[in-house]
């Protein structure tokens, strides 16, 4: 037997809830109708025994119409009754249905219609809607009018208000017919200021509707599932314990959990059957985890950080020992514990003695476990590219870190998501914070290789003194720690600076130890781009010959070392250069050249020609064209040139987006280009890099 999608074939543990379900619609049949309102936790399984009633409604001739609220905030006004009632009459002979209604069907053509021509408007709204409401009745009454008829909506917890006027109206209107009207809701949705609240206490008081609540299983009934769904004739009581106390008897919890097991290999399938591993290793399924955290995005920042304390003492706390843990006053935690109980992730244990406790086991593991999901997340958002996406998912996860060398370490992740997102002032704040995190915790060459990214944000705000003292602390600290790719860095900030703020051969000295410092810690990648460096000091002094030897093997070695945003560096400044030296023939050799992922290259180069030669509309059409290029490829940042105002002509470097390890990863890659020939600063009177590297 393989198990494609772990689900219970059959209704386990609601035979008295189906009981009282089918006695009420028989009740219906024999025209004493009414609505029955049928609440309980997601997951719960109301919905399998709605569809269960409705199969049994079906083979005893009842019609059954359905239909489901809305999550999304401007939902349709009586979407269900749209739903159920618009299925049911595509299956009737609709003049016939008008013929019988009468006046009414004019009134339902204001939702319907087919059913001819809406009635007119009059000027008491409240008229038009008991008009339009008695209208549904007479509509569901003539459905019923042979066998009866099953109307359902489902999720009434999302229900917009003209629904929920429209039900609390079928509760009066529908006995002595032959219609049962089944609505359901979800308990945990009920905080004390939901909309459909007063409702259900209204119902419950007068009696107006018959409320019915589905429980958790019991043990018995979640071994009963298991053995259902693996079609195994035993179940130790041991694992029927684990999976029952793990789900808490959450019917569709424990199907998640089962089929997250399969899918990781922790229940498999052997020649004698199933089998599994140590119940310690059968995890929480990501569904039901997210399923769970949605509910934290109500929550003010101050009270996910006291209910992500609480997760980590346990199941049960008090507020006294939850204040010690979150660090904040007992008045504060609280308030933020009756948020949370509000909004039915915690109850009351006892509160005489300010003891409180998760609702449910999930509840308190998903809060736990929250911050690696966070984080995980921002990673693959930032694999696709959405960094803007991924910095928020950081900064989500931030509050709730405790050491202060991972909360360093979150937020200067997430100020290198904002820089590349284009966002400089947001990622300078939260470096300047993370940095002194590190730095406070002795972690000081760690924090170094954060100041290379910080010393481009204050440079990206024209503070070029504060972007020069970030490198030069990067580099005094790096220094002692011997040649690295980070240090290497570090001097050709220190070289683009100079290349901005000095007239001719600004940059060359820092450019040349950069070459130096690449060559000893075997990074191809900072060989490549202090080459560009060389190049364009180089060409500062009216080395151009030089400058453009240097440029050609700075691109040659990013392209065959995959470091692809090296080579777009040197084509960019090779044909920049060429363009401001009028060397026009050069330029467009150098503005052909591609490398992989640069589909707005062509464009924007294109652009700097037509520039240069005076075609501005062409100019400005390719610049448009580069910049759409850019946002479909997800990458905003495309260059950060930083024009030193009030100063002559200079050579401009101009720096694309470095992957986040080049300012945060500190670890030289020589273990990584060792076996490679990499090559040396190139002496005077020689060009190429050496043989391609493997």
């Amino acid at each position: 037997m393989a198990v494609a999608r772990v689900a219970c074939p059959v209704l386990i543990g609601r035979e008295s809830e189906l009981s009282l379900l089918e006695d009420s619609l028989l009740s219906a049949i024999r025209g004493e109708g009414g609505v029955v309102v049928l609440g309980g936790e997601a997951g719960m399984g109301k919905s399998r025994l709605v569809r269960e009633l409705a199969h049994r409604a079906e083979r005893l001739g009842c019609a059954v119409m359905s239909g489901t609220c809305s999550e999304a905030e401007l939902s349709l006004p009586y979407l269900p009754f749209l739903e159920g009632i618009g299925n049911y009459l595509t299956r009737q002979d609709v003049p016939a249905v008008r013929e019988r209604l009468g006046p009414a069907a004019a009134e339902l053509g204001q939702l319907f219609p087919q059913m001819g021509h809406a009635g007119p408007v009059t000027a008491d709204p409240m008229m038009s809607k008991l008009r339009l409401f008695e209208a549904i009745v007479l509509l569901l009454t003539d459905a019923a009018r042979s066998r009866g008829l099953l109307a359902v909506v489902e999720d009434l917890h999302w229900a917009d208000p003209a629904t929920r006027e429209l039900v609390d109206y079928a509760t009066r209107r529908l006995r002595s017919t032959k219609v049962m009207m089944l609505a359901t809701y979800r308990t945990d949705e009920m905080h004390r200021k939901h909309a459909l609240l007063p409702s259900i206490q209204t119902w419950r008081r007068s009696g107006q509707a018959q409320l019915m609540e589905i429980n958790a299983l019991d043990a018995q009934g979640v071994k009963a599932m298991v053995t259902c769904i693996f079609d195994e004739v035993q179940v130790s009581d041991e694992f029927r314990d684990f999976v029952h106390d793990r789900s808490e008897g959450n019917p569709f919890v424990l199907e998640e959990m089962l089929r997250d097991a399969i899918d990781h290999g922790d229940i498999f399938r052997t020649d004698k059957g199933w089998d599994r591993k140590s119940v310690h290793e059968i995890r929480l399924p990501a569904t039901v985890r997210e399923t769970i955290l949605q509910r934290l995005e109500r929550l003010q920042p101050v009270e996910v950080e006291v209910l992500s304390a609480a997760s980590a003492i346990g199941l049960t706390f008090d507020v006294a020992t939850l204040a010690a843990v979150a660090g904040k006053p007992e008045a504060a935690v609280a308030l933020a514990l009756e948020s949370c109980v509000t909004n039915q992730l915690l109850e009351e244990a006892d509160r005489p003695a300010g003891r409180y406790c998760f609702r449910h086991a999930l509840t308190r593991e998903a809060v736990y476990e929250d911050i690696g999901m966070c984080v995980a997340a921002a990673e693959a958002a930032i694999a696709a590219h959405a960094y803007r996406d991924a910095a928020d998912l950081f900064e989500r996860a931030i509050p709730h870190v405790k050491d202060a060398i991972e909360r360093g370490r979150l937020m200067c992740r997430a100020a290198d998501a904002y820089w590349n997102n284009t966002e400089t002032l947001a990622a300078k704040a939260l470096l300047e914070h993370g940095i002194a995190d590190l730095e406070a915790a002795g972690l000081t060459v760690e924090a170094a290789g954060h100041r290379l990214l910080l010393g481009r944000c204050y440079w990206e705000l024209l503070r070029t003194d504060l972007a020069r003292e970030q490198f030069m602390r990067a580099r005094d600290v790096l220094e002692t720690q011997g040649p690295s790719e980070a240090l290497a860095v570090a001097y050709i900030r220190l070289s683009g600076l100079d290349l901005f703020d000095k007239s001719g051969g600004g940059g060359l000295e820092d450019a040349l130890r950069a070459a130096e410092i690449a060559k000893a810690a075997g990074s191809n990648m900072a060989m490549a781009w202090s080459w560009n460096f060389i190049a364009l000091a180089k060409m500062g002094v009216g080395d151009v010959e030089e400058g453009f030897r240097y440029m050609e093997d700075s691109f040659r070695a990013g392209t065959e070392g995959n470091d692809y945003f090296q080579a777009r560096n040197a084509i960019f400044n090779g044909s920049w250069s060429a363009i401001h030296l009028g060397l026009g023939r050069r330029a467009k050799a150098w503005s052909a050249r591609q490398v992989p992922g640069t589909e707005s290259w062509p464009y924007y180069i294109d652009g700097l020609l037509a520039l240069h030669q005076g075609s501005v509309g062409r100019a400005l059409a390719q610049a448009r064209t580069a910049l759409e290029k850019s946002r479909e490829s997800g990458r905003g940042r495309m260059w950060s040139t930083t024009p030193r105002p009030g100063c002559g002509p200079v050579w401009p470097q101009v720096t694309p987006r470095r992957r986040s390890r080049t300012f945060a990863t500190l670890t030289p890659r020589a273990q990584t280009w060792a076996p490679r020939q990499t090559p040396s600063p190139r002496p005077q009177g020689r060009s190429r890099i050496g043989s391609r590297r493997s």
